[in-house]
């Protein structure tokens, strides 16, 4: 995501690839990103219609998931899921 030092501070810069983009999107909504990485992002959203269709299904995801009571998950999903946070909890 970073230009050849020699094309100088106005060379075009290369896009991220969508895989890595799609990968630091949890990133990017919760502001975790390096300003320099965000304002990266933020361009290559601004030009790339598939990334922008896969940040807005995360966004639409994660308030769904925010606005579900565990009371409201079946106690065999929510077995599941605690194990799952448990076992993730350090990465």
């Amino acid at each position: 995501m970073t230009s050849d030092p020699d094309d100088g501070p106005h060379a075009p810069r290369p896009r991220a690839p969508c895989s890595k983009v799609v990968a630091l999107l949890a990133d990017y909504l919760e502001d975790r990103l390096p300003d320099l990485r965000h304002a990266e992002l933020t361009r290559h959203l601004d030009d790339c219609h598939s990334c922008l269709a896969h940040l807005q299904t995360y966004r639409s995801t994660v308030s769904l998931l925010r606005s579900i009571r565990e009371e409201d998950l079946p106690a065999d999903l929510r077995l599941t899921l605690s194990a799952f946070l448990d076992q993730h909890a350090g990465n």
